[in-house]
């Protein structure tokens, strides 16, 4: 780990946060953090604490594993030892940041038509695309598909189309095709937007059709004097697979690349054809540090610190009991969001007589699920705490925020 040009991590995850002075480290409970003085081995608070003379810094939590021993060798002991950082000397403090909590945003995709797009006898014809990772996995290409608003019929005297119709009857069809389905649906709240003598009116797909329970839209029979233009809206809505915590793989797929979905008008041959509508588009956005992710990076530092996590073996979810993997496992909420805090330092080598090698570098990566808003102020204290310890000695680095 000495010899890299990056950063050695090693991760955390967060319970809570050991905030007062003078706690052994063997007192920690499982999942707290604290800042601790090697000079007396206790941990200093998060609001006033100092280090004592020639005490470095250390990041210590008490260890999930709760068991120090496997079966009954005394000599396979210490496993329930506090996780330790290297020794950090606040004068080699070298960045101090953390991430924001960023939820997934949805891509979205519409098309709109005006009052006189629809002529009786005309079929108007929309063209979906979904593209990114879960299209590729799911197809081995990426997926289109197209929805026509032939089946409309017109009354005697009628010269166009309701619009909202015409759209709606599009909709139904893109959205009943089963390659599509698993992937988009109508907007939430209504996937339908209906504007009448600039009055608009959003409605679902079944209710611009008249096949809803209630709410149903009475469509237009002159579009044109009504002054009637609609809107379709759709919304990515791919759900991934994945299995629980029992059989857990970290070898296992999860996504972090966002569909794309585009809605576009084209001619009854499939070329491309803009002369009467408009197209709109909003990309996807995946969330940040999710906790799959975090999992992973905490199961990373176990394994260096050789602490085993099995997997793939039929019998890989007794043994993670045996060897207590399982309580990490349950540790991180794989579903939610975690906020990171990171503190970076290097180990300077005085002895390097040649320059080949570069300062040893640490990088101490501490989660915390977005959610916990206590949780999250006491991290930040103590990030606060190292940058004041770090100043004190004259290392004027500054704790950045992800605003910043």
């Amino acid at each position: 780990m000495a010899y890299f040009n990056h950063a050695f991590c090693k991760s955390f995850v967060v319970s809570d946060v050991v905030t007062t002075d003078g706690n052994a480290t063997s007192a920690f409970a499982a999942g707290h953090i604290g800042l601790v003085d090697s000079s007396d081995w206790k941990s200093i608070a998060t609001a006033n604490g100092t280090l004592g003379d020639n005490g470095l810094l250390y990041l210590v939590q008490g260890n999930y594993l709760t068991n120090d021993s496997l079966g009954n060798n005394p000599g396979h002991g210490g496993y329930s030892e506090s996780n330790k950082s290297k020794g950090i000397n606040p004068k080699y403090i070298t960045g101090l940041w953390k991430s924001a909590c960023v939820d997934p945003v949805k891509a979205t995709a519409s098309v709109s038509i005006g009052k006189s797009c629809s002529p009786c006898g005309e079929t108007q014809y929309v063209r979906v695309d979904i593209k990114g990772s879960p299209a590729l996995r799911f197809l081995n290409k990426n997926i289109y598909a197209i929805g026509d608003s032939g089946s409309v019929c017109c009354v005697d005297g009628q010269t166009h189309v309701d619009p909202g119709v015409a759209l709606a009857t599009i909709g139904k069809m893109l959205l009943a095709d089963p390659v599509v389905k698993p992937f988009i649906q109508e907007a939430t709240g209504g996937g339908i937007v209906i504007t009448t003598g600039g009055s608009a009116a959003t409605y679902t797909i079944a209710q611009a059709l008249g096949e809803a329970g209630s709410g149903n839209y009475t469509a237009s029979t002159d579009p044109v004097g009504d002054n009637v233009s609609a809107e379709l809206k759709v919304e990515a809505a791919y759900v991934e697979t994945k299995f629980g915590n029992p059989s857990f793989d970290t070898r296992d797929f999860y996504g972090k690349e966002p569909l794309s979905v585009e809605l576009s008008f084209v001619d009854m041959k499939g070329d491309p054809c803009d002369s009467c509508g408009t197209s709109s588009k909003t990309p996807g956005k995946m969330q940040q540090t999710s906790g799959e992710s975090v999992l992973r990076k905490v199961l990373l530092s176990e394994a260096y610190a050789q602490n085993p996590f099995s997997q793939g073996a039929i019998d890989s979810a007794r043994i993670r009991e045996i060897e207590g993997s399982d309580k990490i496992l349950a540790a991180v909420d794989r579903n939610a969001l975690y906020r990171g805090f990171y503190i970076q330092h290097s180990v300077p080598r005085f002895n390097n007589p040649t320059g080949t090698f570069d300062n040893d570098q640490y990088l101490y990566e501490i989660y915390v699920k977005c959610s916990d808003d206590a949780l999250i102020a006491k991290m930040e204290a103590l990030l606060n705490r190292v940058e004041a310890l770090a100043n004190d000695v004259k290392n004027m680095v500054k704790a950045s925020s992800p605003d910043a």
